[in-house]
C-alpha cells in the first residue's frame, strides 16, 4: 500500500487529525534491524502519549522513563542523560514541595531530631541516640527543595538550643531581674540564632545533593562540619555535636586529629550512612550497597581507632612523671561570696581544705576563678599579705597554689581590674601570672568598640574587666600548666594556643556558680573534655560550686564533684580531691596541635568542590543531551 494510500484512509472520519498525522511521520524500520524496531517503536509509544496539553514537567517524565524492547534479543532502549533525570527530580520536588512545608510528619520528625540532641547530650546521657538522631531530620528533608530544608533544620536547631540552653534563664531571672517570661524569650531568640547552625547545614545539604546528584554519605557531615566552625568563631557559647559522646572515650579519641569537629562530622556520617541505608531500601526494596558499607566501617573503625589510641596514650601516660595536685571546690554560690559577713569564713575553708590536701601529698593545688574572696589584690605585691592580716592568703598550708582573684593595678593609671590566675609559692612569693583573655561580653566587658566608661556610665550595674595579655604558661612545682579561666576551657582555638606555650597539664578555673544547679555544669565539662584529648594533656578544673573534675589525657573522667548552690541550700563547707596526674611531655604536639581546624578547613573546600563539579557538569550534560537528540 502506498503513503497516497494511507492518507486516504486515514483521512474519512478523521479530518486529519493530529494523532494519525504523527504517526504517518514515523520513520519505518529497515528489515532486519530489531535494536532499531524497538527503539522507534518505544519512541513512537511515548509520541502517542504527548500531546499539545502536556506539560512540561509530564514531557520530561514520560521521556525519561524507560520503554522495555519488544524483543527479547533487543539491546536497545531508551537513556537519558544526568540532565534530564536531574531536571525530571527537580520537577518532583517542586511539585511535591510546593505549598506543603506544614507537613506534620516532617515537622514532627525536625522536633525529634532537636529532642534526641539535648536529650543525648549531658546531663541527660542517652548518648546512643546521637547515632541515629539525625535521621528524622534526613527523612524530613528528603525530596523537598532546599528552603524546606532549612526551616525543617532551623526547628531542630531550636528545640535542641532551646532546651539545652535553658540554663540561661536561671541566670536571668536570678541575676538579671528578668520574668519567667521575658528570660524565656531571651533564650529563645539566642535558639533562634544557634539553630542557624542546623539550618544552613541543611539547606547547604539539599543544595548540593540536588545539584551534584549525590548522596548525603559525605555532603551532610562536611556541611554540619563546615557550618560547625564558622559558627564557633561567631557564637559567644560554641555548640559541637560531639558534646554527645563527652562520656565515650572510646568515640571520641579522633579529636586529636582536627578537634571536637571531627567528632561531631564522624556521628554526623554515621546518621547519613544509616539514612542512606533506609532511604535505598524505601525507594529500591534493597539496601544500598556503599551505604551499608560506609555504615560499617564507621561503626567499626571509629571505636577501632579509639581502642588503639587509648592503649598507646596509657603507655605514654605510663612513661610520663607524674605530679600529685590537689583540686579545692569552695561550693559557694553568688550571693553567698558577695556578703561581707561570710569572707572569713569561705578564705578559711579554702586555707583548710588545701592543708588536707597538703597532707594527702598534693604538691600543687588549684583554687577556683576569683575563689580568693577579698576585693581587688594589688598586681604590685611581690608576696602574699602580713601574718598579721586577716586576708592573708597562705595561712595552715607551704605548698603552691594556683588562686585566683581578681587584680588591680594599684598605681591608678588603669581603672579597670583583671581575673587572674596567679601562682602563690610555697615561700610565700607571687610567681607566673595570667590574665583571662576572654572576658565575657556584657558581662564582665563592654563590647568590642565601646568605651568603658561611657558603657559604665549608662549600664552602672554593668562591669569591665581588662583583656589578658594572650596565651601563657604558668611554672609551679617545677612544671607547666596551661592556665583557662572560666568558658576559656570550651574555645578549642584559644586552648591550643595555650597549649603550643609548651605546657605538662591544662587547669582551668571556673565560677558556674551563676546557673544554679542547672545542665550547664555538666555541659561545661563536657565541652571541656575534648581539649584533654585534643592535646593529650590532663584537665583539672576547679569550679567554684561545681563540677570540678579531673580529665586525663585519653578523655576520662577520673574524678568529680557534685553542683552545690549554697544561695539556695545554705553554706555547707569546701571540699576538694587530690590525684595524680601525668606530666605528659610539654614539647609533644597532637596533629590538632599542629594543624589547628584545617579539617574544618578542608570540609569547607571539599563543599566548595562539590558545588564546582555541579556546575562544570550541567554545560556537559547539556551537550550531551543535544548531541543525543542530533543523532
Amino acid at each position: 500500500m502506498s503513503a497516497d494510500d494511507n492518507d486516504n484512509e486515514s483521512s474519512p472520519g478523521s479530518g486529519g487529525g493530529g494523532s494519525d498525522r504523527r504517526e504517518r511521520q514515523t520513520p519505518r524500520a529497515r528489515p532486519g534491524s530489531v535494536t532499531s524496531s524497538a527503539s522507534s517503536s518505544g519512541l513512537n509509544e511515548i509520541v502517542h502519549t504527548i500531546d499539545d496539553d502536556t506539560s512540561e514537567q509530564d514531557r520530561i517524565e514520560l521521556i525519561e522513563a524507560p520503554v522495555p524492547p519488544r524483543n527479547s534479543a533487543a539491546s536497545g532502549e531508551i537513556r537519558t542523560s544526568p540532565t534530564l533525570r536531574a531536571r525530571a527530580r527537580s520537577s518532583r520536588l517542586s511539585r511535591a514541595g510546593g505549598g506543603r512545608f506544614w507537613d506534620p510528619l516532617r515537622l514532627l520528625a525536625a522536633t525529634a531530631t532537636g529532642c534526641a540532641m539535648w536529650i543525648s547530650a549531658p546531663n541527660m546521657d542517652v548518648w546512643w541516640l546521637a547515632f541515629a538522631g539525625w535521621v528524622p531530620l534526613l527523612w524530613a528533608m528528603h525530596e523537598r527543595p532546599p528552603r524546606h530544608a532549612f526551616f525543617y533544620g532551623w526547628i531542630a536547631g531550636f528545640v535542641s538550643v532551646f532546651v539545652g540552653f535553658f540554663w540561661m534563664s536561671e541566670l536571668l531571672t536570678r541575676f538579671a531581674g528578668f520574668g519567667p517570661a521575658a528570660a524565656a524569650g531571651v533564650t529563645a531568640l539566642f535558639a533562634l540564632f544557634l539553630g542557624l547552625q542546623w539550618a544552613l547545614s541543611a539547606w547547604i545539604t539539599s543544595v548540593l545533593c540536588q545539584r551534584s546528584g549525590r548522596s548525603t554519605l559525605l555532603i551532610f557531615p562536611m556541611a554540619w562540619t563546615a557550618v560547625e566552625l564558622m559558627m564557633s568563631t561567631i557564637s559567644i557559647f560554641p555548640v559541637h555535636m560531639a558534646l554527645s559522646w563527652a562520656w565515650q572515650p572510646l568515640w571520641i579519641q579522633t579529636a586529636e586529629i582536627g578537634g571536637a569537629m571531627t567528632v561531631s562530622f564522624v556521628m554526623i556520617a554515621i546518621n547519613a550512612a544509616l539514612w542512606e541505608c533506609i532511604r535505598g531500601y524505601m525507594e529500591d526494596g534493597k539496601l544500598d550497597k556503599v551505604a551499608v558499607a560506609t555504615f560499617v566501617g564507621w561503626m567499626i573503625g571509629v571505636p577501632a581507632y579509639g581502642w588503639i589510641r587509648i592503649k598507646q596514650v596509657e603507655a605514654e601516660m605510663a612513661e610520663s612523671p607524674s605530679l600529685r595536685v590537689g583540686v579545692v571546690q569552695g561550693n559557694f554560690g553568688i550571693e553567698t561570696y558577695s556578703t561581707p559577713g561570710m569572707k572569713p569564713l569561705l578564705l578559711r575553708e579554702l586555707q583548710r581544705v588545701t592543708g588536707a590536701l597538703q597532707q594527702d601529698g598534693a604538691e600543687v593545688v588549684l583554687w577556683g576563678e576569683t575563689a580568693y574572696p577579698y576585693g581587688r589584690f594589688s598586681r604590685q605585691h611581690e608576696t602574699d599579705l602580713d601574718v598579721a592580716d586577716r586576708r592573708r592568703i597562705q595561712r595552715g598550708f607551704n605548698v603552691p597554689v594556683i588562686v585566683g582573684l581578681v587584680t588591680r593595678d594599684a598605681t591608678g593609671e588603669n581603672p579597670y581590674a583583671w581575673n587572674t590566675a596567679w601562682v602563690l609559692d610555697e615561700d610565700g612569693r607571687w610567681g607566673d601570672r595570667y590574665d583571662k583573655n576572654y572576658p565575657l561580653m556584657f558581662g564582665e566587658a563592654a563590647p568590642p568598640g565601646v568605651d568603658p566608661a561611657w558603657y559604665l556610665d549608662k549600664i552602672p550595674s554593668a562591669s569591665h574587666l581588662n583583656r589578658g595579655d594572650g596565651p601563657a604558661a604558668v611554672e609551679a612545682a617545677g612544671y607547666r600548666f596551661g592556665p583557662l579561666i572560666c568558658y576559656e576551657d570550651i574555645l578549642a582555638s584559644f586552648t591550643r594556643e595555650v597549649a603550643n606555650e609548651g605546657i605538662n597539664a591544662l587547669v582551668n578555673l571556673t565560677n558556674d556558680s551563676w546557673f544554679g544547679k542547672t545542665r550547664e555544669q555538666s555541659e561545661h565539662l563536657g565541652l571541656a573534655v575534648f581539649r584533654a584529648v585534643e592535646h593529650r594533656k590532663g584537665l583539672l578544673r576547679s569550679v567554684n560550686a561545681g563540677i570540678s573534675a579531673y580529665v586525663d589525657p585519653i578523655g576520662r573522667v577520673v574524678e568529680q564533684t557534685q553542683t552545690t548552690d549554697s544561695d539556695t541550700d545554705g553554706y555547707q563547707g569546701a571540699e576538694g580531691f587530690a590525684v595524680d596526674v601525668p606530666m605528659m611531655s610539654a614539647e609533644r604536639r597532637t596533629v590538632y596541635g599542629m594543624t589547628g581546624n584545617l579539617f574544618g578547613w578542608l570540609c569547607i573546600a571539599g563543599l566548595a568542590g562539590i558545588w564546582a563539579w555541579s556546575r562544570y557538569r550541567r554545560p556537559l550534560d547539556d551537550d550531551d543531551e543535544g548531541s543525543a537528540q542530533a543523532a
